[in-house]
């Protein structure tokens, strides 16, 4: 298809700008609303998104046959979209800039971008087991990143996206440790799960111990079925038993009374499109064992045991409400 000199129009325009704010992970329960009353109150603007949806389904050869010939433009126009002055950008550039970076989005939704550059890495809805070289065990979620830097003094793994569960191998002169940007665990003969996320990590440790160290920190020291959350602002223990915690290397989302926004969020890495839920709806609490390699099959239980309800918008747009804010 030649996408060659075709200006965007304003339809199209307002659909990759509910993209943006939709991705944003900021959205309130009132823009999920505006959206959906947007897209229903024409027919064009339907069409709209499900072209803009259809845009952010190109393979990444394609992603790779642009970058070739425009090197840089794939970074420029993925800045461009998230970028306060994406809309003057849009109006004067091409549908050929716009693939690329609307390609840029679905990468980064079926392959972390970070990935792209990492040592080790998985899909979305993927998982992978990999033997290190110095005998460890390795095991990335769906959705995951990780550096490997082995030295004559240390064992280092950056985890940059994800989780990863690790059985270590032992080696009395080099400590291995797993590093996220909001600290370091530290094996001590020991079989472990650290998790990143946007604003802190969280460890689970399975086996033996682990020592936590955050900057400017204390060490703290974790004992087999113990699990933290830490950041910058300190090292939280968490009540829940770390073997649920780390179900998902058996496919399993093992769930005891957590929120249901956090059980959105570990739908996501095993779920292509765009999955979005209300605060309202966020915040009930959830008990049940539920199928990762199967998210629909997983939505449709939840949907059978909270008071929820599930709106779609073509194959890659997913809104969870609580019952109470559907008119």
């Amino acid at each position: 298809m030649n996408t060659r000199g075709r200006q965007i129009d304003s339809i199209t325009e307002a659909a990759i700008d509910w993209l943006v704010r939709l991705d944003s992970g900021s959205a309130s329960a009132d823009d999920h609303t505006a959206f959906t009353a947007w897209l229903n109150a024409d027919p064009r603007h339907q069409h709209a998104w499900q072209t803009i949806s259809g845009l952010l389904d190109q393979p990444v050869a394609v992603l790779k046959e642009a970058e070739a010939q425009l090197p840089g433009q794939r970074r420029a126009a993925r800045l461009a979209l998230t970028s306060p002055e994406r809309r003057k950008v849009l109006r004067n550039g091409t549908v050929a800039l716009l693939l690329i970076g609307l390609g840029s989005y679905t990468l980064n939704r079926q392959l972390p971008l970070i990935a792209l550059i990492a040592d080790l890495h998985t899909a979305t809805g993927e998982r992978r087991q990999v033997r290190l070289a110095d005998g460890s065990t390795l095991i990335l979620n769906a959705r995951s990143a990780v550096d490997i830097e082995f030295s004559a003094k240390n064992r280092l793994l950056t985890l940059r996206e994800g989780e990863i569960l690790v059985r270590t191998a032992p080696d009395p002169s080099r400590p291995l440790i797993v590093q996220t940007e909001h600290g370091q665990a530290r094996a001590l003969g020991t079989r472990f799960a650290v998790r990143r996320q946007d604003d802190h990590s969280e460890l689970t440790v399975l086996e033996h111990r682990v020592q936590l160290t955050i900057a400017n920190g204390v060490p703290q020291t974790f004992d087999a079925g113990a699990s933290a959350r830490f950041s910058a602002a300190g090292i939280q223990p968490l009540t829940e038993p770390a073997a649920p915690r780390a179900a998902w290397i058996d496919g399993q989302l093992d769930v005891r009374d957590r929120p249901l926004g956090e059980v959105i969020d570990a739908l996501r890495p095993y779920k292509r499109g765009y999955l979005r839920i209300s605060s309202q709806a966020a915040a009930l609490r959830v008990f049940g064992v539920f199928p990762l390699d199967d998210p629909e099959a997983a939505l449709l239980a939840l949907v059978e045991t909270q008071p929820i309800a599930i709106r779609r918008y073509g194959a890659l747009v997913t809104l969870i409400k609580h019952r109470n804010e559907i008119e």
